[in-house]
């Protein structure tokens, strides 16, 4: 399914027909197809399922020359496609998606009726002071990208790089981030799918105080799962605040690291169906 929003084109994936609506929001690097091992059990639960790319992965259209990926054109991004689709949804998003989400949750909060954010509040404060610093990276790695060639591979090496990465993750989720994380280019060689400007830094800090309005603005229901086994997570009492300002609820999927919906889906997407319900 392909959906025209903030003027690029945006694929989607979709599953069931269900009355209720639920858009699934994958991270970074990434593509919809994560949701795979999921999203089919969300419709059998009588959900009707789409999975966006976000633009710039898996078959959405790159930005232009010149363009760049900011949290505010996800935003914007996600407001054209949820009009598209015509009606309230409930979000679910994992990482860098659950960031955009929450801006989006708080930007128009009536348009949405739960929220799930998968190991995404947001990193670490940030210090104003740093700002001019990451400007100067941007503007070099902006240099650097744009002079390096795209490395080809592939699509067993991309296999092997991704569970060298993934060493929880079994070989069907393997399989799919490698399949549809990649595209050919010439015969057997094949390139990632995401736009390089992804791998440089974004020159804007991520700073809780301007995050916070946000998040008070949310009135639906909002649910924070990580995994127990999850390398990027918070110390307790900063996600302990965190959740307080979002007056979230709270699970942890047992046996998982950063990606629930591939390390144990079975778990995440029961999790998910008691709160959406």
């Amino acid at each position: 399914m392909k959906i025209v929003a903030n003027r690029l084109t945006h694929h989607l994936l979709e599953w069931g027909g269900g009355a209720r609506v639920v858009v699934l929001l994958h991270g970074f690097l990434e593509h919809a197809h994560v949701w795979s091992l999921v999203a089919p059990r969300l419709a059998a639960g009588g959900w009707h399922v789409y999975a966006l790319d976000w633009r710039g992965h898996g078959q959405s259209d790159w930005v232009g020359a010149g363009g760049y990926y900011h949290f505010a054109d996800y935003v914007a991004d996600l407001a054209a496609v949820v009009r598209a689709l015509g009606t309230r949804v409930a979000l679910v998003a994992h990482s860098m998606g659950g960031n955009a989400a929450l801006l989006y949750a708080g930007s128009a909060p009536q348009q949405v009726t739960g929220l799930v954010a998968i190991e995404g509040l947001g990193p670490g404060d940030a210090d104003p002071a740093d700002t001019p610093a990451r400007y100067a990276q941007w503007c070099a790695d902006l240099e650097r990208v744009a002079a390096r060639p795209r490395p080809t591979f592939t699509l067993a090496a991309a296999a092997r790089r991704l569970r060298e990465r993934y060493p929880r993750m079994g070989e069907e989720a393997i399989a799919l981030l490698a399949a549809h994380g990649t595209r050919v280019v010439a015969g057997d060689q094949r390139a990632w799918v995401f736009d390089p400007l992804h791998q440089t830094r974004s020159p804007q800090p991520f700073y809780i105080a301007q995050a916070r309005p946000f998040w008070q603005r949310i009135a639906c229901p909002v649910l924070y799962v990580e995994g127990d086994e999850s390398p990027l997570r918070y110390p307790e009492a900063e996600l302990l605040d965190r959740l307080a300002t979002l007056r979230a609820a709270r699970v942890v999927i047992a046996g998982s690291a950063h990606h629930p919906h591939l390390e144990q889906p079975d778990q995440l997407a029961a999790a998910l169906l008691a709160f959406l319900a």
